[in-house]
C-alpha cells in the first residue's frame, strides 16, 4: 500500500469511527484517494512550475486537462501513485512546451477532434455518476473543447488535447499498464534479492 492510499485508508477509518451513516469504507477509500491524488499532483506541478518561471502555464494546463477529462474519460492506472506522478509529469512537461501553434498545434487539434470524436467518453462507467444517455453530448462538448482552440490556436491547449486523447486509446492504455507491471515487478523482485 502506498503513501497516497494508506492516507485515504486512514481518513476513510476515522470518518466511519466518527460518522457510522458516513458511506462504505470501501466508497470513502476510492473518493479520499482520487481527491488526495488530484491535489498532490496539481500542488507538486504547480511548485516544479513556478521555481521553473511557467506558473500561468501549469495552472492553464491542469485547468484544462482536468475539464477534458471530466468529459472525455480515459483510462486509469492501476496505482494511485502512479497516476499521481504520471500526472505531475504530463502538467510540468505541458507547461514547459513552446512550439508555433501553426503547423505542429493545428496538426495535434485535428487528431484530438478524430480521436475524441471517435473514441469519447471512455472509462466513466464505474468513477462518474453521469448517466450513459449523456454520454453523446460529453462527447459532443468534447469534441467542442478541442475545436475551440482554432480559435484560441495554443500550443500549450493542442498539447493537452493531444496527450488525453491519446489516453482514450486501448494501446495507450496497454502500454502504460505494461510500464506499471514492469515497475511493479522490478520493485518486488528487489525486495526479494
Amino acid at each position: 500500500m502506498n503513501l497516497i492510499d494508506k492516507a485515504s485508508y486512514n481518513i476513510a477509518l476515522f470518518i466511519r469511527k466518527n460518522n457510522p451513516d458516513a458511506g462504505s469504507e470501501t466508497a470513502l477509500k476510492y473518493t479520499l484517494s482520487l481527491l488526495i491524488n488530484t491535489f498532490s499532483a496539481i500542488t507538486i506541478s504547480l511548485i516544479i512550475c513556478s521555481i521553473s518561471g511557467h506558473l500561468t502555464n501549469s495552472i492553464i494546463v491542469a485547468l484544462v486537462w482536468l475539464a477534458i477529462r471530466y468529459v472525455s474519460g480515459g483510462f486509469h492506472l492501476n496505482s494511485s501513485i502512479s497516476c499521481c506522478v504520471f500526472s505531475i509529469f504530463i502538467i510540468v512537461t505541458i507547461s514547459h512546451l513552446n512550439y508555433n501553434y501553426s503547423w505542429l498545434g493545428f496538426l495535434f487539434d485535428i487528431l484530438s477532434i478524430c480521436i475524441v470524436g471517435w473514441k469519447a467518453p471512455v472509462g466513466l462507467e464505474n468513477v462518474s455518476r453521469i448517466e450513459i444517455k449523456y454520454y453523446p453530448l460529453l462527447k459532443a462538448i468534447a469534441v467542442c473543447l478541442v475545436i475551440s482552440n482554432f480559435f484560441i490556436q495554443s500550443s500549450l491547449l493542442s498539447s493537452v488535447f493531444f496527450v488525453q486523447s491519446l489516453m482514450l486509446l486501448r494501446t495507450t492504455e496497454n502500454f502504460f499498464h505494461y510500464i506499471e507491471r514492469r515497475f511493479s515487478n522490478e520493485k518486488a523482485n528487489s525486495y526479494l534479492s
